[in-house]
Formats: structure tokens, sequence, C-alpha cells
């Protein structure tokens, strides 16, 4: 007798170390939380432009007339650049918020390895991967801290 294949296969079992969940889990929730926060946080930035480190009207204004960078961010509460982390001198601004959240989901790299990396030390024994995580984690940081950067 002939079987009939009705497409339906057992699930293929796949061996993915747990560590590499762990980031995937991590960078997965870390991507919608930031995504999230940055679909909501225009609207705070709109809805009270007087609460910002730049105010938008403003700033569009300065654009439109042709400003340098240096003269808006003389427009700016501060009066010059603050520097590249500037949200968090600021964190009751809203716009700071939005910055807090593009630096979160830029990042999330950094806060998947850690978990992944310390699992790996700690459970499984990879130590190749585990280095190799932990200097990739290094320059993430290092690049969200303003060590590192494109430009030198």
């Amino acid at each position: 007798m002939i079987e009939k294949n009705t497409g339906l296969e057992s699930p293929v079992e796949h061996n993915i170390p747990k560590s590499q969940i762990i980031f995937g889990n991590v960078v997965y929730w870390l991507s919608i939380f930031s995504a999230i926060g940055a679909l909501f946080v225009p609207i705070f930035i709109l809805a009270n432009p007087s609460n910002n480190v730049l105010n938008p009207n403003i700033v569009f204004d300065a654009i439109f007339a042709g400003a340098t960078p240096a003269e808006i961010w003389e427009l700016s509460v501060s009066g010059s650049f603050p520097g590249a982390h500037f949200y968090l001198d600021h964190i009751t601004k809203a716009d700071s918020w939005a910055m807090l959240f593009i630096v979160i989901g830029c990042g999330f790299g950094f806060f998947g390895l850690v978990p992944a990396v310390m699992y790996q030390v700690m459970k499984e024994r990879d130590w190749f991967c585990a280095i190799f995580g932990t200097i990739l984690a290094a320059l993430i940081f290092f690049s969200i801290i303003g060590v590192l950067s494109v430009y030198g």
C-alpha cells in the first residue's frame, strides 16, 4: 500500500543555545518598547512645544530661515550645544524622552548581549562566544557613551 503524503511533517527540533534565546527575547522586547515610546513622544513634543530643550516651532522657523546648527542651538534652553547626552540633564523635557528612546533602541544589542554573555559564562561554559560577546558589548557600550564614533 502506498502512503499518502499529507504535507504535515513533524517539526524539526532545533538546538538553539539558551543564551541566544535570551539575547533574542531582550532585543525583541526592547525594540518594541523603544518603538512604542518613540511613536508617542512626538505627540508630547508637539502638544507642549515650550517643554522641550529645543522648541520645535522656533527650530523649524530657524531652519527655514537658513540658520546654522550653532545658531539653532543658541535658541535652546542651554543657549549652546549642551553635549551628546543632553537628555540626561533635561530629563523632564519631552524631547529628552525622545532621545532616551532612541538611545535605548540603538543600544539594544548591548542590553541583549550582557545577559546572554552572563548565561554563556555561568551555564553554557561557551568561552569563545562569551569572549567575543564581551568584546562586542564593550564596543557598543563605548559607542553609546560617545568614546567611539564614526568620525574618530
